[in-house]
């Protein structure tokens, strides 16, 4: 794991003599290990390294070929590398480096553009061919490690983390609309766009080459749900139980201890088991442990460990843990507006992984978006049903969930609003699709958003269209539109961007073993009832946890890793919240309805009393105020206006 940043020009490469300095510094989190830098004419690249394969000087990058006309800088890890270092040296290649990144300038001379489809792992990465005056990037199927680039006059500069493009001399960032008004409702603003107008996001699965001006990108993987019917379930499990073990087999290579990562949850938890299982000695594991009885899973992940004879460490967050400072530091640091609340356990429990003395970890991330774990999965079935229902019954059950609301809010607001996407679905699928994923709806971002700011704005619909047939006719086929919107959106977007600048700004390697090729190729070829039964998701591991693991964790019910923040935020924050959003001179001002951002405001201190109750649930309160604070904090720390 580690950070690398680049530019390149085909004819001259411009001076700017400091650069490579500032990139260094603004990278240096993501690889405290070592440095690197490589220039000529055309290209520089740099490198920070966090050393966890071959931990010698060899190891360092860039990495050259034999002769030094190859150079890569590579971030992430090739999981397959012994395999495919052992094919290369049978082809004549030789190898200064026990290093997996090595492999990548060899692959290069054999195949070109190509070496892609023989890699498996995570990984965004480099090659700089000297001969042919030729740069490409290229990153791993799912996204799971970030790459962004852009071009300024003539030359493509290109990064991990979008501070060291931001650095570049003469560089002026600019807004991009679209994408800020994109963020508004899901809390991250999906890819390849960032909220820059002038820098992008590589799309995953992708690849992109520079060579005599021009930029010739392609996509090399798609996620595509292809339904294997002729599937039973406990063949189904078989094959899970073997492709996980062989993910984790290959994903503990290390020349430091892998620890994991045990929320207590189905996923974690197999991980933690599958662990134990390939190794000599079970891993050391980490949890942490919420004040709220509501959020806490530490029970569970306790229980995991003694059972698979883990060490295992509770990391207690308390509120005192939390300081306001923190928290803005934390917003800032994503680069562009990022509001998704779990980045702040995130940050903390890798941050207690890394002062305990370990840098690389293992997580269960992806087993939701892989075997169908999210409640709109089981909820699928009650949509069908829904939209299937005659006009007057709809609008009944409708009615019935506005009652409701009075008693029991969070139930009638589900309530109405699953009618509300079901009628909306028999229209146009991708309103319930988006809908299952947004936090604010159009119409709710049309009541914040002023009317000059909005009106030439697009809907988010069109990140969650694009299928065929044009109508969500049946069950199966709501079902695999859900899982591909979940690997095309939220997965790169917000799930995997979460888990990588928080790990990275920590100084830890987290893997990710359930997204695996092998192990994803096995989640999206499944039917919907192998994914739910209507109650329940991940039907395939809930049964290899009832193999592996004690009887109430394969049975505990999904637990997102929430945070209670109303109740965490330290007892200055509303007054900071209050500071930057209703200050005269606050960004948001000029395009927002303040009006609807101080009602939120009032509701969230109301909350934070212990007064609920209102039209807008607990986590969708403090979701909205994250919201509008990661905007404000942007636009402030860039200077940028809408």
């Amino acid at each position: 794991m580690c950070g690398i940043a680049g530019r390149f020009h085909s004819v001259r490469l411009p001076d700017d003599p400091l650069w490579h300095e500032r990139a260094d510094r603004l990278l240096a989190h993501r690889g405290p290990d070592g440095r690197g830098h490589y220039l000529d004419g055309h290209c520089e690249l740099v490198h920070r390294r966090l050393a966890l394969i071959d931990l010698s000087p060899a190891g360092q990058q860039p990495m050259p070929n034999e002769d030094g006309s190859v150079q890569v800088v590579c971030n992430g890890e090739i999981y397959n590398h012994t395999e495919l270092r052992s094919e290369l040296k049978k082809r004549g290649h030789r190898f200064r480096s026990t290093s997996d990144t090595e492999v990548l300038v060899h692959l290069y001379e054999e195949h070109g553009e190509h070496l892609v489809d023989h890699l498996r792992g995570m990984f965004a990465f480099a090659i700089y061919d000297r001969a042919r005056r030729r740069l490409m990037l290229a990153r791993d199927r799912f996204g799971i490690k970030p790459l962004y680039y852009a071009r300024h006059g003539e030359q493509w500069v290109f990064s991990s983390e979008m501070k060291t493009i931001l650095a570049l001399e003469g560089f002026t960032p600019s807004l991009d609309r679209q994408a800020c008004y994109d963020f508004l409702g899901l809390t991250y603003i999906p890819e390849p766009a960032t909220g820059f107008s002038n820098i992008h996001a590589l799309p995953k699965g992708a690849s992109v080459t520079f060579e005599r001006g021009e930029a010739n990108q392609e996509k090399f993987y798609q996620a595509k749900a292809q339904v294997r019917a002729e599937l039973s379930l406990p063949e189904v499990v078989e094959e899970a139980e073997g492709a996980l073990l062989e993910a984790v087999r290959m994903q503990v290579r290390a020349d430091v201890p892998v620890a994991a990562l045990l929320s207590g949850g189905i996923d974690s938890s197999l991980v933690v088991a599958a662990t134990a299982r390939v190794t000599a000695q079970p891993p050391a594991t980490f949890n942490v442990r919420f004040p709220d009885k509501d959020y806490d899973e530490t029970p569970l992940a306790l229980a995991v460990s003694r059972h698979c004879g883990t060490e295992h460490r509770t990391i207690d967050l308390e509120t005192d843990a939390i300081t306001p400072e923190s928290i803005l530091e934390l917003l800032k640091h994503f680069d562009q507006p990022f509001a998704d609340t779990s980045l702040i356990p995130m940050y903390f429990v890798s941050r207690a992984v890394r002062e305990r003395g370990y840098i690389c970890t293992l997580s269960g991330d992806g087993g939701d978006e892989v075997f169908g774990g999210y409640g709109r999965f089981w909820r699928a079935n009650q949509f069908i049903r829904l939209m299937r229902l005659p006009h007057v019954m709809q609008r009944a059950a409708s009615g019935a969930g506005r009652f409701l609301s009075v008693r029991t809010p969070n139930l009638g607001r589900q309530m109405v609003k699953a009618v509300q996407l079901a009628q909306a679905g028999r229209r146009d699928a991708s309103v319930l699709l988006a809908g299952l994923s947004n936090y604010l709806n159009e119409e709710q971002k049309q009541e914040l958003v002023s009317p000059d700011a909005s009106r030439e704005m697009q809907t988010v619909y069109r990140h969650f269209d694009g299928y065929q047939p044009p109508g969500v006719s049946d069950l199966e086929e709501l079902s695999r539109r859900l899982t591909e919107n979940l690997f095309a959106v939220s997965l790169p977007g917000d799930m995997l961007r979460k888990v990588d600048m928080m790990s990275m700004y920590a100084g830890i390697e987290v893997r990710v073993p359930l997204l695996d090729e092998k192990v994803a190729a096995l989640g999206l070829s499944l039917t919907h009832k192998m994914k739910t039964d209507g109650r329940e998701g991940k039907l395939v591991l809930r049964s290899l946890a009832e193999r592996w693991l004690p009887p109430e964790v394969a049975r505990h019910p999904k637990h997102g890793f929430g945070i209670p923040l109303d109740r965490m935020l330290p007892e200055g924050f509303q007054a900071v919240l209050n500071d930057l959003l209703l200050a005269p001179e606050a960004k948001i001002s000029a395009f927002l309805n303040m009006k609807v951002v101080r009602h939120w405001l009032s509701l969230f201190a109301q909350a934070r009393l212990g007064k609920h109750g209102t039209t807008i649930s607990r986590e969708g309160l403090y979701q909205r105020i994250f919201i509008v604070l990661a905007l404000e904090l942007w636009m402030r720390k860039h200077n940028l206006s809408w």
